[in-house]
């Protein structure tokens, strides 16, 4: 036999060989299951594409220093003819009686029909931040009744639940009739920083 006849059956046994171990590896692999990749979910039902994109936009026109944030876990369902009405702990009395009779003014107003929940929570406290900057007393947040609604007064339920765990909101009471009844909230906040150093001057100076 040849050095070529010697040299091809040297390569036909190398290849059997080579594909003995493949059919070994293939016997050891058939039973193992590949792994699945964890999915991370990029959304949630309260934060989808839409959502975000509103609140990127809200946060772009937000002034530089926000009031703090308020929760929306939990809210407290009311009736849609409910009289809302809430004061803080030291706020006279008297406050939310003016406010239901009318005897203050509101200096600006929102009206959030039509409006998401995730829209009118950046609305509202897009506005309140701005009222603070502007020294606001008394604003008006219309917020309707949502009578014709599937769930009643959803968009009311969240507005007065927010107002309460802002620290600037002093007390709100649902407006007078002829400001839009029950489908609105006056609110009254904390004086700002200049009317209160004024105050401070008026009494130092009696």
């Amino acid at each position: 036999m040849s050095d070529k006849d010697n040299d091809f059956l040297k390569l036909l046994k190398e290849q059997d060989s080579a594909q003995s171990d493949d059919l070994d590896l293939q016997a050891h692999l058939q039973d193992v299951k590949p792994l699945t990749q964890d999915k991370v979910a990029q959304n949630t039902p309260l934060l989808d594409k839409r959502t975000a994109d509103l609140r990127k936009e809200a946060a772009q026109k937000m002034p530089e220093k926000e009031l703090d944030s308020a929760s929306s876990a939990f809210v407290p369902m009311v009736e849609p003819n409910d009289v809302l009405e809430y004061r803080r702990p030291g706020v006279q009395p008297y406050i939310l009686r003016k406010l239901r009779q009318g005897e203050y003014s509101e200096a600006d107003f929102i009206d959030l029909h039509g409006k998401t929940i995730e829209k009118a929570y950046d609305m509202v406290m897009h506005f309140l931040t701005f009222a603070k900057q502007q020294e606001f007393r008394c604003i008006l947040i219309i917020h309707g009744k949502g009578m014709r609604q599937k769930q009643k007064a959803l968009m009311k339920s969240y507005v007065a639940h927010w107002l309460r765990q802002i620290p600037e909101v002093l007390a709100f009471h649902s407006a007078p009739e002829w400001k839009g009844g029950t489908g609105a909230v006056m609110v009254i906040l904390k004086k700002g920083e200049k009317a209160s150093a004024e105050n401070r001057e008026q009494y130092a100076r009696r």
